[in-house]
Parts: C-alpha cells; sequence; structure tokens
C-alpha cells in the first residue's frame, strides 16, 4: 500500500465542516485536569522537553507496573510504530487485512505477509493465524483492530503469543483503543506478556489529546525497549504533550465515564443504523464499521458531516465506511441526516 493511498480521519482543515465523524477521539473531550496543568504549565514551555520523559515514564511505570527501562514514549503511537520499523531488524512481518493502514507504509522495506480478515467472518481474526506464523521475524495485531472495532479472541491471542514466544517472533499489539472498551484489562495482552512482546498505548484517542501527540509502547525485553527508545528524533515528545500525560493518568473516573458513555451511545447508533437499513458490524469500542451501497459519504458531506471512508483498506471497497461515536447531540444529527437523505433518494 503506498503513500498516496493512505487516508486518516480528522482531515477537516480546508472543509466546511460542523461534525467530525472520521475522528475516533473521546467525544467527552480533554479532561478538565489535564487542561489545568497545560494551562498553568505555559511559562515552562519555552525549555527543551525532557528527551527521556522521565516524570512521564516513572508514572507510566506505577500505571502499567512496568520497570522504567521496558517503556518508551513517543511523538504519539504512530511514531513508534515507524521507529519499531527502524530499530528492529524484521525482514518480514504478518500484518492483517483490513486493518490500520500504517503498519505496511512503515514496514515497507520488510517483506509482509498478510492475513485476511473476511465479512463472512465478521471480519473476526480465526485459529488459523497460527499457520501463517512460519518463517516471519514479527507480526502485528490491532487490538481493537481498527477501522472494525473487534477485539481479537483472548484465546487466540494466547495461542499466538505462545507460538510467537516458541518460534522467538516479535509479537507487537497495539491497543491503542482498547482502554474504550469494557472489561479492557482482562483482554489485553498484558496478561501473556513476554520477552517477545511489545504492546502500543497511546493517550491521543480516549484522552482527547490527539493535537498534542503522545503515545507509549510497554516492552518486554528492555534491551528492544533501549534499540527503540535510541531511534528517531532526541526530542520526540513536546513539553505540553509530556505534562498533559502524566495529568491524564489520574483520571481513572474519566475513564470509566468514557467506557459507560461509548458503549450506551454505540447501541443507541447501531441500533437506529439498522432501523435506517444499513448493515453494521459488532465494535466493542468508539467507532463502527458500516455497509451500505448508498453514497453515504457524499451525502453526509452535503450536511457539513464528515465519515471515514474504507475504500482503501485492503480487503474493503467503496461500501465500507466508518463513523466515530461522538455525543448523543451529534449522533442524532448523523441519523436525521441518513434519514433525511433516504427520503430524498427513495422520492427522486
Amino acid at each position: 500500500m503506498g503513500s498516496d493511498n493512505i487516508m486518516h480521519g480528522g482531515d477537516i482543515f480546508g472543509r466546511d465542516i460542523i461534525y467530525d465523524f472520521s475522528s475516533n477521539v473521546n467525544p467527552l473531550g480533554m479532561p478538565e485536569n489535564v487542561k489545568k496543568a497545560l494551562v498553568s504549565s505555559v511559562g515552562l514551555w519555552e525549555r527543551y522537553p525532557d528527551s527521556r520523559c522521565r516524570e512521564l515514564i516513572e508514572k507510566l511505570s506505577v500505571y502499567e507496573n512496568i520497570p522504567k527501562e521496558n517503556i518508551v514514549c513517543g511523538n504519539g503511537a504512530d511514531d513508534i510504530i515507524f521507529r519499531l520499523a527502524q530499530a528492529l531488524n524484521i525482514n518480514k512481518i504478518l500484518i492483517c487485512a483490513p486493518t490500520f493502514g500504517e503498519y505496511e507504509r512503515a514496514f515497507s522495506n520488510a517483506q509482509i505477509k498478510r492475513y485476511m480478515l473476511y465479512e463472512e467472518y465478521d471480519f473476526r481474526i480465526r485459529e488459523d493465524i497460527l499457520n501463517y506464523t512460519d518463517n516471519i521475524d514479527a507480526v502485528i495485531i490491532c487490538s481493537p483492530n481498527n477501522p472494525t472495532g473487534l477485539i481479537p479472541d483472548t484465546d487466540i491471542m494466547r495461542k499466538l503469543s505462545e507460538k510467537c514466544r516458541e518460534d522467538n517472533i516479535i509479537f507487537i499489539c497495539d491497543e491503542c483503543f482498547l482502554d474504550f472498551a469494557e472489561n479492557s484489562k482482562n483482554l489485553s495482552i498484558i496478561n501473556y506478556f513476554d520477552k517477545n512482546i511489545i504492546i502500543l498505548k497511546a493517550f491521543t484517542k480516549v484522552y482527547a489529546m490527539a493535537g498534542l501527540r503522545l503515545g507509549y509502547a510497554v516492552f518486554g525485553d528492555k534491551n528492544l525497549a533501549g534499540r527503540v527508545r535510541n531511534s528517531g528524533q532526541y526530542w520526540s515528545v513536546s513539553y505540553p504533550a509530556q505534562i498533559a500525560g502524566a495529568a491524564a493518568l489520574d483520571e481513572e473516573k474519566y475513564i470509566s465515564d468514557t467506557v459507560i458513555y461509548i458503549r450506551n451511545e454505540r447501541e443507541y447508533l447501531t441500533e437506529n443504523l439498522k432501523k435506517l437499513g444499513i448493515k453494521t458490524f459488532n465494535s466493542a469500542v468508539n467507532f463502527i464499521l458500516l455497509k451500505t451501497d448508498i453514497p453515504l459519504y457524499d451525502i453526509l458531506l452535503k450536511e457539513k458531516i464528515l465519515i471515514r471512508k474504507c475504500g482503501n483498506y485492503s480487503g474493503l471497497d467503496d461500501n465500507f465506511y466508518r463513523i466515530a461515536v461522538r455525543t448523543h447531540k451529534e449522533n442524532l444529527k448523523l441519523l436525521q441526516s441518513i434519514h433525511n437523505s433516504q427520503f430524498i433518494i427513495h422520492n427522486s
């Protein structure tokens, strides 16, 4: 997949957009205490940031119950994905399809082996993925997957992690959206943590800090962590991002409130989209994959609503779209716009 084919949500610039359903950021917005921490620290922004993110990693170490030397911070999880590709000796990597397009872009110098996720299986990873691990150096799994919102079966993930450990395969698990899911701790690959495992996390989505750019990775092997830490640019994480990240880690109630809010609004959206004749796929998080033969993107754009076209995902076509779960008011506007457009189409 070439870089020209890469599209992302949130590209509202230069457009007349009021409702952005293309970007999967927490609809509750940035926590107030994080905003206060940023405002109160403005006078310190003239300093260079700590290149090692010491204070933030100290808090992350306690939060994740992982040694400090096993944690690497970056300019969003995307930055770390590219640093993994740069720092690790990966010649052949297994990647699912459809999934987040940046994996293939980051590992473009490696031989990419695809494991296809099929609509007939609701885009779920099946146990036969274990048969695809011969002669590979690494596997990357998005859990929950983007754009489907599905969390892989925990038993399959356990078996895959065991096979990767036995065959000395690096297992990268992208859990950037997992905090939006219920019972997330029991669904994490951290429960099968070993030296070959790398977990990607981000503040971007769940704490609504997309503009600040902050992600991190937890490594089972501190030596791998060191190689990735020493790759990439020296000051990869800004001072404001470090301040915001440290403050965000104290927001336990914010996360629990988010999970409940997202569940309720996701169920509301799914139920009403089905009534409108639009196929939805089961999601555990803050976005939903849709399928319809009506030109939904163009219809909603006229209403100043932006959604994500998914035709550039490997394994999907132009009938697939992804929408974020937004506030109830925004979700209602989306549903009303689809309903009104269908009335116009049927009566034109």
